[in-house]
């Protein structure tokens, strides 16, 4: 039987992979795979460009459409889809961008949280990662905020359901992420119910 497959999308540090992980906890004993779409990031060589306003700087376009392998990425959720998981969960800033993505989704999440939280995220995260304030930031006000507007924004509208990922609005984040797991168990249940002796072990 053919895993499940929940899209998440949403803005840098909104909170994909966290919720991508309380969903693989709360719909245990069920096997969840998740997938995440910066693993099929271009060669270095091969990312589109993106300069600063001022022209100083000549970034590589990570929030681009153009940066991601989407070939490669499309047949390894086919082939995914049609393992071993019960559940596939492919998560990225743009995974609503692709048509033939989108239709291989039984369940579109996207997650929203405010573009100041967003920032701080970012900050805290490059930071420990080694990167210096100052090309965080210029990274950020030269490129994130303006293809977040262009390309990952507008997919929102392609959601079945909107999770709030800000710190103040766990209590709504409950309720939808009760009812995605609702929404997933009566699925698989009733697949399950339509394929004797297949389905997941829940």
């Amino acid at each position: 039987m053919p895993a499940f497959i929940i899209g998440i999308a949403g803005g840098s540090a909104s909170g994909k992979s966290a919720i991508a992980r309380e969903l693989r906890e709360r719909l245990a004993p069920l096997t969840v795979h998740i997938s995440n779409q910066d693993r099929h990031f271009h060669e270095a060589d091969r990312l589109p460009t993106h300069a600063s306003r001022d022209g100083a700087h000549t970034w590589p376009d990570y929030n681009h459409p153009d940066s991601f392998d989407f070939p490669t990425l499309y047949r390894d959720l086919l082939r995914a889809r049609d393992g071993s998981a019960d559940l596939l969960i492919l998560e990225g800033i743009l995974v609503f961008h692709y048509p033939e993505l989108r239709s291989l989704m039984d369940l579109k999440l996207f997650v929203d949280t405010e573009a100041d939280e967003r920032i701080v995220r970012r900050i805290r995260r490059n930071l420990a990662s080694g990167h210096r304030l100052d090309d965080i930031c210029d990274f950020y006000l030269d490129s994130v905020r303006y293809r977040h507007r262009e390309f990952c924004e507008p997919t929102r509208v392609y959601a079945d359901l909107v999770i709030p990922g800000g710190r103040d609005d766990r209590a709504r984040a409950e309720r939808a992420l009760a009812d995605v797991c609702s929404r997933v168990r009566a699925d698989l249940g009733s697949r399950a119910k339509a394929v004797p002796g297949e389905g997941p072990q829940a």
